[in-house]
């Protein structure tokens, strides 16, 4: 069973489920209330799926020119820094979600280096 959480309107006890409905005040509960690890979890996933995704497609379109491809570079390793799983190392709740997250992460950065490496080598 859901543990109890004060509504942050009137302070009624309610259910800290999400969906939860105040009678009160009609506050519902959202996917980022009530536990605290979900806002981690969340942004660990948002940065695990959309950084690679921007790292690719800023490193294709500034491949243009030398220095735009630098910049590239430097943003694709300061995304591959902060969504680190190791930054995130109080979210997973089991040793799979620790292990999948890190295979995406590596994976993903693996890809991404041979990509700067083929781009490096093709403009030499």
């Amino acid at each position: 069973m859901s543990e109890l959480i004060n509504c942050p309107s009137c302070n009624n006890k309610i259910l800290s489920r999400m969906g939860t409905i105040c009678p009160n005040c009609s506050y519902t509960v959202g996917y980022f209330n009530g536990e605290k690890r979900r806002k981690g979890y969340g942004r660990l996933f948002a940065l695990t799926i959309f950084s690679p995704f921007f790292s690719f497609f800023t490193l294709v379109f500034a491949q243009i020119n030398f220095y735009s491809f630098i910049l590239a570079i430097l943003l694709a390793i300061f995304l591959a820094i902060k969504s680190c799983p190791i930054n995130f190392k109080n979210v997973f709740a089991t040793n799979f979600e620790r292990l999948f997250f890190w295979n995406i992460w590596i994976f993903s950065n693996i890809f991404l280096s041979v990509i700067i490496f083929n781009i490096v080598s093709k403009s030499i």
